[in-house]
């Protein structure tokens, strides 16, 4: 699996409490993401470098749910496919696992 994917997958993965509040710095985010990990390959700078691709190339509806989720650890598809035009949803994925293969490998 690469990297971007246990990144991005980690976040459904994570069994974490909800906590309430947004815009957390990405620091905090990706704190959450390495401690969560089971698998363990998770390093603070691959996710902090996902997380500025992720911020650079998703629309902030997109973005949003994706920090939060990787936070909290919800599954947010149900959330992603109820978004006006579902359908850029994984386009802007594909987009950013292009961006991140290109500046953070």
């Amino acid at each position: 699996m690469t990297t971007f994917k246990r990144i991005v997958g980690a976040g459904a993965l994570l069994i974490l409490p909800q906590l309430a509040g947004a815009d957390r710095p990405p620091q905090a985010v990706c704190q959450k993401m390495v401690e969560g990990d089971p698998s363990g390959q998770v390093t603070m700078e691959e996710c902090l470098c996902t997380y500025n691709v992720a911020n650079t190339v998703l629309d902030d509806d997109i973005k949003e749910l994706l920090f939060e989720s990787w936070y909290t650890g919800e599954n947010i598809t149900e959330q992603l496919n109820a978004l006006p035009k579902p359908k850029r949803v994984p386009r802007q994925f594909k987009t950013m696992e292009q961006t991140f293969n290109k500046n953070c490998r």
